[in-house]
């Protein structure tokens, strides 16, 4: 069995984390569509950039509470 460090749980925490987020950002932009000259999301009128902005966000308040947590 291995064992890592606080240090290395973190980093392997915040790895995934990024790579989650990147994953959910390049599903995105390849499923997107466009329609008069903006690419779109779904089938509620949402744009690619409004999608990856509020992804964006998600993974920053994700990665704060990493860091939240190694303070404690």
């Amino acid at each position: 069995m291995i064992v890592f460090s606080p240090e290395q749980e973190q980093f392997l925490q915040r790895s995934q984390a990024r790579a989650y987020f990147q994953g959910k950002r390049d599903g995105l932009e390849l499923y997107a569509h466009w329609k008069d000259g903006v690419q779109y999301v779904g089938t509620i009128g949402r744009t690619l950039q409004a999608a990856i902005e509020e992804i964006n966000q998600a993974e920053a308040d994700t990665l704060r509470r990493y860091t939240v947590l190694t303070q404690i």
